[in-house]
């Protein structure tokens, strides 16, 4: 057994929709939580931009005794998983193949679409997982669209209003017609799921779900699950307005948030050129 925590970061509040099902199925585990709200959008910055500051985020968690690291944030993902596999030695969990997979159970016709940043769009980070899954000679279509800001409006506080629901009915109206099944490819989008239900009516992909029982199966498999009886507790940092990030995820979550910290990772990146 292992009663160390759970280490998750994201650009901001997003990982919510990761650590509110980690915490479902995993609800006497520590968690440490690190919301890079000082650095956010990530969608916008560049993959060696993404490597530094995942790297320096990464550093931060094992400094806090992490015993587990999930990269709660589709375009992180993409952009640095990998590279920090290499340069770790400690298990990091991404959110894009969870989430491949299954689109890859429950469609039905082949025809997936993936709702996500820009950067994850243009990189076919769900392309790429997919077609590695994807059994063989099994013929899938992929559409991926990417969207400039609605990570960027959830993260400051989303407002379900006329001008909102419009940037996500055109979001969702761009796939084709004939797609059975839509990921929500940027940890942000779950939290606002129920207006990508409005307007679309095939299956909706959570990788959040499928993620967390990946990370209880592998710290099982380890036998470093917990053995603490007490329920749940999280450990926040954030890298900007404390406050903010408390006043936007009380929105987005019905987990604990007293505990909130502002740090800063800035000496750490400038001494890796970012």
């Amino acid at each position: 057994m292992d009663n160390r925590p759970i280490g998750i970061f994201d650009s901001g509040v997003g990982a919510f929709s990761v650590l509110n099902k980690l915490v479902e199925v995993l609800p006497n585990e520590k968690y440490v939580y690190f919301g890079d709200s000082g650095h956010n959008p990530y969608g916008q910055k560049t993959s060696e931009q993404l490597k530094k500051l995942c790297k320096c985020i990464v550093d931060f968690l094992i400094k806090n005794d992490a015993k587990i690291i999930v990269v709660a944030c589709n375009t992180a993902t993409v952009a640095a998983l990998d590279y920090l596999k290499d340069i770790f030695d400690i298990d990091i969990i991404g959110v894009i193949n969870p989430g491949a997979k299954e689109a890859l159970r429950v469609t039905k016709n082949n025809k997936i679409g993936v709702c996500s940043t820009v950067f994850t769009a243009k990189t076919h980070g769900y392309l790429n997982e997919i077609l590695k899954e994807k059994r063989e000679n099994q013929e899938i279509a992929v559409y991926e669209e990417g969207s400039v800001n609605l990570a960027n409006i959830i993260e400051n506080g989303f407002e379900y209003n006329e001008q909102n629901e419009e940037i996500i009915k055109e979001f969702v109206i761009r796939f084709m017609d004939d797609i059975d099944t839509l990921i929500l490819g940027c940890t942000h989008y779950p939290l606002v799921e129920d207006l990508f239900k409005k307007y679309f009516n095939g299956n909706i992909v959570d990788p959040g779900m499928q993620t967390a029982l990946e990370v209880k199966d592998l710290l099982a498999e380890k036998n470093m699950l917990s053995d603490r009886k007490d329920e749940y507790t999280v450990k926040y940092f954030v890298t900007r307005d404390p406050d903010t990030f408390r006043n936007v995820a009380k929105n987005v979550t019905k987990l604990n948030i007293d505990d909130i910290n502002e740090v800063s990772i800035e000496e750490e990146l400038k001494s890796e050129g970012f």
